[in-house]
């Protein structure tokens, strides 16, 4: 492929980015592409084959998501005296700080909640992989097969999505109320349970 194509692949997959962020889903077209990204929207078919496929590529090269290393930092011999409870409370700490620092991944999970598209298909593909990789890497540390760290990571990461998701256009004093609510609550069912 010669640096124009990609260039402009690049800029088409860029601009998919800005119209979700900027307008939402339903302004994410073949024409408002084009026109963001500055080219001729049949590029889109030459260079993807149609809008499916360009919000395809852009799921597969996008970071919208947090990745294994950004959550667990530790080495296993890091967290050989920490307790289970206390080492999840820790990553679901980070998963907010993760999930908050990508406004567009917040924006796509709350289009997610009321209409299904290849998009968050995709996205949600991506997103249960590293979720299910998360959870190896934690069993790899914490050999206790009577526990199950994907349920309970499942059930409170499903709460701090929607808290994240309510509360992504509001004050930080209210953040904050919500919040403690959630974390002196997960907090103590960890410790009650793992």
């Amino acid at each position: 492929m010669t640096r124009s194509r990609l260039a402009t692949e690049q800029r088409l997959i860029d601009a998919v980015g800005r119209l979700l962020l900027e307008q939402g889903y339903p302004a994410v077209g073949i024409n408002a592409i084009a026109r963001e990204a500055g080219c001729d929207k049949v590029l889109i078919y030459r260079y993807f084959g149609g809008l499916d496929e360009l919000l395809l590529a852009f799921a597969a090269t996008t970071e919208l998501w947090w990745n294994i290393d950004e959550i667990i930092t530790e080495s296993a011999a890091d967290c050989a005296d920490v307790a289970l409870a206390d080492y999840l409370n820790t990553l679901l700490d980070r998963y907010v700080a993760a999930l908050e620092a990508r406004p567009l991944a917040l924006e796509i999970m709350a289009w997610e909640m009321s209409a299904q598209n290849s998009l968050t298909d995709a996205l949600a593909r991506t997103r249960s992989e590293r979720g299910m990789a998360l959870v190896r890497r934690i069993r790899e540390y914490y050999a206790q097969p009577n526990i199950d760290i994907g349920g309970i990571l499942g059930v409170f990461g499903a709460a701090i999505n929607y808290l994240v998701i309510r509360t992504r256009k509001r004050s930080q004093q209210y953040k904050t109320e919500e919040w403690w609510r959630l974390q002196q609550t997960i907090a103590g069912l960890l410790r009650a349970h793992a």
